[in-house]
């Protein structure tokens, strides 16, 4: 009897530990996820891709030579390191405790999954030199942990809780919940995008905005890819401005629902500002690197409100 007590309560501790974990590692996971897209924006842009030729070793050494390249993309590669540490731990944890849950489970095992698939792509990257379509898919395989990520911190985090009690009779509307998944959608479909414009070398296509000017050279198909990219910004940004508007005009008593309305606000700002930065200044490094970042960001921030208003309609 005294051993069933000791198990059950080691049980009890052991639940209440993981937990308490739960929450900051979820969000300590999404806030170095996106770091380490921006870092890797960073290397991107300076086209420091290849400062280390070889992978998983850089110049055959363990820590590169005195190169300002090699450094850069080692630190890329050190951060991708402590972030895949992080997310497995997440993985491991949800494991743990939380099968039984499986908002929290299933995203947590899938992040890890792609994970594999992404460190496989990070190396492929390297060795066959970045070929357009692998940087694409490394960019939306990156943007998916993103998301997966952000559905286990909507799920865990405290404060994301408390933003889905304060959503009300709105975060039940079907109209809505089916409105915030088209805005998530298609911003998921923006970044891919936007990464096969760059890729593709198809940024500056079109000098100058909104549209292409009288100048553009007749339909080629580069111009088609950056104005496809246009278009679906245009919607993106419309849909999103929607979706604050309607969560400002039902729930603007609540702080809460008004500081998140607010801040994907200022996200939508700060990412079409970059989008022309990058067009009017001709790609300057700070705004192509930033450009990225931010979209993970306002990504992660759809995905997080895409999860809590779907948690909330689970509780009819």
């Amino acid at each position: 009897m005294e051993g069933f007590m000791a198990v059950s309560t080691a049980t009890r501790t052991s639940t209440l530990l993981e937990r308490r974990l739960l929450p900051g590692l979820a969000l300590s996971a999404l806030i170095s996820t996106v770091l380490l897209v921006l870092m890797g924006s960073i290397v991107r842009v300076t086209g420091n891709g290849l400062g280390c030729p070889d992978w998983p070793l850089c110049y055959g050494r363990a820590i590169p030579p005195a190169l300002t390249g090699a450094w850069m993309e080692f630190t890329h590669r050190m951060i991708g390191g402590l972030t895949s540490l992080q997310i497995v731990l997440l993985g491991w944890l949800a494991w743990r405790g939380y099968r039984t849950e499986r908002w929290i489970f299933r995203p947590a095992t899938a992040a890890v999954a792609l994970l594999v698939v992404q460190i496989v792509l990070g190396g492929l990257h390297v060795i066959l030199e970045i070929p357009p379509a692998t940087g694409l898919v490394h960019t939306g395989v990156a943007m998916l942990i993103v998301g997966l990520i952000a559905v286990v911190v909507a799920v865990a985090m405290p404060a994301a809780q408390r933003l889905r009690r304060a959503g009300g009779e709105l975060f039940h509307n079907a109209r809505f919940v089916s409105w915030v998944s088209w805005t998530t959608a298609a911003t998921y479909f923006l970044l891919l995008t936007g990464s096969y414009v760059t890729r593709r070398g198809a940024s500056l296509a079109c000098p100058s905005f909104p549209w292409c000017g009288s100048n553009a050279p007749g339909i080629h198909a580069l111009i088609q890819l950056q104005m496809l990219h246009r278009y679906t910004a245009f919607s993106v940004a419309f849909l999103t401005l929607v979706t604050i508007a309607w969560l400002l005009s039902r729930r603007k008593e609540d702080r809460r629902v008004r500081r998140f309305a607010y801040g994907l606000g200022v996200l939508l700002i700060a990412q079409f500002g970059l989008g022309i930065a990058n067009v009017l200044l001709r790609l300057p490094m700070w705004s192509r690197a930033l450009h990225l970042t931010v979209g993970a960001t306002f990504w992660a921030s759809l995905v997080v409100l895409w999860t809590t208003v779907w948690l909330a309609r689970g509780e009819d």
